[in-house]
């Protein structure tokens, strides 16, 4: 699809409903590039609806950490699953990381940036996990989950969701990577935004 029916389609979605559906084959077809133009042609006041891979992992984290769910979505005006083309370029990635967890209001935050690898000891963490990991060897949850956080900013259920990995799993591993001072977790929204770029 070219830029300019990329644009038509976007434009025809939100006349038709106020807000951008983008049909499963639409979006599989969205390029980085394309992402980055719809994002800056829209303002971050026009919405469009989280591709199914990511409503189905928030319907995941509904049944697994319904606290959480409801932070997010319950009290939106609109139906849940709608969000500021600002967010486009990085759901295109299909990466696993999908729409940013990281301003919880009525929850501890559990969003991680390499920057919250605290110096020498997040830096030996990673180092030793990337070792295991280029050796084949088997990783704890916790070295896991330092790779991750060192390659891109991961929130805790997208982690857990594409590893497979238990909730309590996930949130243990947080739990040693604090207590080895080789990750510092911030939980309130307002403090962890400094880390984040998303």
């Amino acid at each position: 699809m070219t830029n300019e029916e990329l644009i038509a389609y976007c434009q025809n979605s939100i006349k038709e409903r106020h807000y951008i559906l983008f049909e499963e084959q639409v979006f599989a077809e969205i390029t980085a590039e394309q992402a980055q133009l719809l994002a800056k042609r829209y303002s971050s006041d026009t919405l469009f609806m989280l591709p199914q891979y990511e409503i189905d992992f928030f319907e995941w984290l509904r049944t697994e950490d319904e606290a959480i769910w409801s932070d997010l979505w319950e009290d939106e005006l609109a139906a849940p699953y709608l969000v500021g083309m600002y967010f486009l370029p990085r759901l295109v990635e299909r990466d696993g990381r999908g729409f940013p967890i990281c301003d919880l209001l009525d929850n501890d935050n559990f969003f991680f940036t390499s920057a919250q690898m605290q110096d020498e000891e997040g830096k030996a963490f990673v180092e030793s996990a990337r070792n295991r990991f280029e050796n084949k060897e088997p990783l704890t949850v916790a070295q896991l989950l330092a790779l991750e956080i060192s390659v891109s900013p991961i929130d805790i259920w997208h982690f857990a969701y594409k590893h497979k990995v238990p909730l309590r799993d996930a949130k243990a591993a947080v739990a040693q990577l604090v207590d080895d001072h080789a990750l510092v977790h911030i939980t309130d929204a307002e403090h962890l935004a400094r880390f984040i770029n998303v």
